[in-house]
């Protein structure tokens, strides 16, 4: 059964801060706090939260934030108050593991191919031996003709 509860979560110490990082600070303070009282580690921001935060800026992020957070299976799930919370079906997370197992199968594959490829090239450049460099045309250079300076008749 989720778990449900409501927060208000104070940014002040955000303002402790530089005023070019206040924002994210902010978020962070966001999934640090989630941590501590949701008792898990996996924290999924909702969009609307970070929205609230970043709508004044990343120098001037609000004081204090009110939250809706939702704890399944591990999971905590948080949006802003009024803000309906949008979970991942099993049959979801269960295709975006898939996918995450076959785009790594395919990394794998990829790297063994690329293996088998440079130590087959370094084979037949040691059967051919090093290629003989053609050297470049070089160019032939016109000195510059200076100038006639005029002379002064006397």
């Amino acid at each position: 059964m989720p778990e449900e509860k409501i927060f208000n979560i104070p940014l002040r110490d955000a303002f402790e801060r530089p005023r070019t990082r206040r924002a994210k600070i902010a978020t962070n303070i966001v999934k640090n706090f989630l941590v501590r009282h949701m008792k898990s580690e996996k924290i999924k921001i909702g969009n609307s939260i970070n929205q609230e935060i970043w709508k004044r800026g990343i120098q001037k992020p609000p004081r204090k934030i009110r939250i809706h957070a939702l704890k399944e299976e591990d999971i905590v799930y948080a949006e802003l108050l009024g803000v309906e919370i949008k979970t991942p079906s099993k049959e979801e997370l269960k295709k975006k593991e898939e996918k995450k197992k076959e785009k790594k199968e395919k990394i794998k594959e990829e790297r063994k191919e690329r293996r088998k490829r440079t130590i087959q090239e370094e084979i037949e450049e040691e059967v051919k031996g090093k290629p003989k460099e053609i050297p470049e045309e070089k160019k032939e250079e016109k000195p510059k003709e200076e100038p006639k300076k005029e002379e002064k008749k006397e």
